[in-house]
């Protein structure tokens, strides 16, 4: 929804959609993607920045109602300066997303089609795409639609298959296959009846030979988040140690170096500290209830409050510590994928319904700075843009001049501000020139919001 709200607030949206614009989305409920469905889970930026995806001048007619009657956005003003509910963030987009929608709808050629999935798009040769797409209540009937451009908002995954490919890349074995294993996401949405239930039998056992362990791959939020729920829901239940195996060193977030130095965080200057705002791990670092997880766990091996030990492995620092990682993973009830998102793609094909393999980084597909990205041969798919989690958007750099990010930071920005603003921009303009060039009207400018699992995204000719 960044590139709509984006669109419409600098006064794009006639443009764009100009030629009819499509909305195809698997859900039948908008905006608010995975963040509805995490339970106890707080986000790692201040409620702020999620108001600030609707103020502009232009939004006043359609939130205002909002603003002035929902309890809800008042909740997430009274958290303006701390990090709100994820629930409620969710809920809050969501909201929004419903009232912008129908303002558009009533007053522009725009259409949204709920409960949609896509199953592929076909990159035609004389410019242009057409997506073939089924009601998810019924697969057989295939519906059809071209369009010049395409906006694929591509949801972030994760794959408990992809276990063994983390391992392999800490040189570790692979889990045993009798393992149970589950990826973050998977966890954090359970409730917390349905999170003890899940464990209840291995944490059960009053007899076994090793502690009741749970391994954690990975050191970003969603591994600290899901050590969180572990650790103070099934304490009690048994639970004795959780081992966090990652990569580097686990970065925390300071407003400034002395901060980081009372804190007896060791700060490498030259590459920690954002140029810009000289904040220490601006981009990379923890926040908020992550950060405090992580400082108590490298302080004491606990979380205040909850029962079982956490031990942080840094797999690659030592043999000594790869050892121990390899020894963890053995020796547990169960492993968490936290190691991040990769890119939820649709189906791309030629005109012969032959795959067109995209160029991919880690956490997401490659592609130019207006998000149009490269086939494997390094050719740009024209007209085709990705967006959201996924996409392949990395602090380049004007950006690394203009907003500011620490040399250390090699990852990609997932920042709701960022796709409301930066990056909604960046893929508007993209999709405006592309429009600019077609030299016919087809039926429609198309919109893809893929924010779910597998093959899903939008058509029309332009969103």
């Amino acid at each position: 929804m960044g590139f709509l709200f984006h669109a419409f607030k600098t006064g794009n949206l006639p443009e764009i959609a100009r030629n009819g614009l499509l909305i195809i989305d698997k859900r039948t409920e908008l905006g608010a993607g995975r963040l509805g469905e995490y339970v106890n889970v707080t986000g790692n930026t201040v409620g702020n920045t999620f108001l600030a995806c609707l103020e502009h001048a232009n939004f006043e007619e359609v939130f205002a109602d909002l603003r002035e009657n929902s309890p809800l956005h008042k909740r997430m003003v009274e958290v303006a300066d701390g990090p709100p509910s994820l629930t409620d963030a969710g809920a809050l987009l969501a909201l929004a997303t419903e009232q912008l929608l129908a303002y558009l709808t009533a007053r522009y050629d725009v259409t949204v089609l709920r409960g949609r999935e896509i199953d592929k798009i076909r990159y035609l040769d004389s410019g242009g795409f057409e997506i073939d797409y089924h009601d998810v209540s019924d697969p057989t009937e295939v519906c059809t639609v071209s369009s010049d451009t395409v906006v694929m908002n591509l949801g972030g995954q994760q794959h408990v298959s992809e276990i063994d490919e983390l391992c392999r890349g800490l040189r570790l074995p692979p889990p045993d296959e009798n393992l149970r294993s589950y990826v973050s996401d998977d966890l954090l949405s359970l409730t917390t009846p349905q999170l003890i239930d899940e464990f209840a039998r291995d944490l059960s056992q009053r007899e076994t030979r090793h502690p009741k362990r749970i391994t954690v791959i990975g050191g970003s939020h969603s591994a600290f988040t899901v050590v969180d729920r572990l650790a103070m829901e099934l304490g009690s239940e048994g639970l004795d140690e959780i081992a966090v195996i990652h990569r580097s060193q686990v970065r925390l977030f300071f407003e400034t170096v002395d901060e980081a130095h009372a804190n007896s965080y060791e700060v490498d200057e030259e590459n920690d500290v954002c140029p810009v705002t000289k904040r220490v791990n601006r981009a990379g670092g923890l926040r908020y209830r992550a950060f405090d997880i992580a400082r108590s766990i490298m302080a004491s091996g606990y979380i205040p409050g909850a029962k079982p030990r956490i031990e942080l492995i840094e797999a690659d620092s030592s043999d000594a510590a790869r050892s121990r990682a390899r020894e963890c993973l053995e020796e547990s009830i169960a492993v968490v994928h936290g190691a991040g998102y990769g890119p939820n793609m649709s189906i791309l094909v030629d005109r012969w319904d032959l795959p067109i393999s995209l160029q991919l980084g880690q956490g997401g597909v490659v592609s130019d700075r207006y998000g149009c990205p490269f086939d494997v041969n390094g050719n740009l798919v024209q007209g085709l843009f990705s967006f959201g989690l996924g996409s392949g958007f990395r602090p380049d750099e004007q950006i690394r001049r203009e907003t500011g990010f620490e040399a250390a930071f090699r990852g990609r920005i997932y920042g709701v501000w960022a796709f409301h603003h930066d990056f909604g921009g960046r893929v508007m303009n993209g999709v405006l020139e592309a429009l600019s060039t077609v030299p016919f009207e087809r039926d429609t400018d198309i919109a893809l919001d893929e924010n779910e699992v597998i093959p899903d995204t939008s058509s029309a000719s332009s969103l």
